[in-house]
C-alpha cells in the first residue's frame, strides 16, 4: 500500500493548510510526499496534517515530519499533526516525538 494525500487549493493567507494522509508512511512513500508538503511548509502559514487514515509510520515518516517542522519554523509557520491513530501514536510516543511536534491523538 502506498501513502496517499489530499491537497486542496491553498487557503487564504492566515488560515491553515490542511492535508489528509492515508496508507503507509515509510521510506518510499515519505520521499514521494515531501516535495508537495515542503512547498506548503515554506508558505508561512500553519500546516495541519491529518493522519487518521495512516496505517503505518516508521522512522522515515518521523524524519519527514521533523524536516517539515523545521521548514515551517524557518518560515515563521507551524506544523501540527492531528487525529494520530493508536498504532502510529505508539511509535511517536516511543521516540517522544510528540514533545517536539504538536500532535493530537485519536
Amino acid at each position: 500500500m502506498t501513502a496517499g494525500s489530499t491537497l486542496a487549493a491553498p487557503p487564504p493567507l492566515g488560515t491553515p493548510s490542511m492535508v489528509h494522509l492515508s496508507g503507509e508512511l515509510d521510506l518510499h512513500t515519505a520521499a514521494g510526499l515531501e516535495p508537495a508538503l515542503a512547498e506548503l511548509a515554506d508558505s508561512r502559514r500553519e500546516l495541519v496534517i491529518d493522519l487518521s487514515d495512516v496505517t503505518f509510520c516508521d522512522s522515515s515518516g518521523i524524519n519527514l515530519f521533523l524536516r517539515l517542522h523545521h521548514r515551517c519554523a524557518a518560515a515563521s509557520g507551524r506544523l501540527r499533526l492531528c487525529r494520530v491513530p493508536r498504532r502510529v501514536a505508539l511509535v511517536f510516543r516511543m521516540f517522544r516525538f510528540h514533545h517536539v511536534v504538536p500532535c493530537t491523538f485519536v
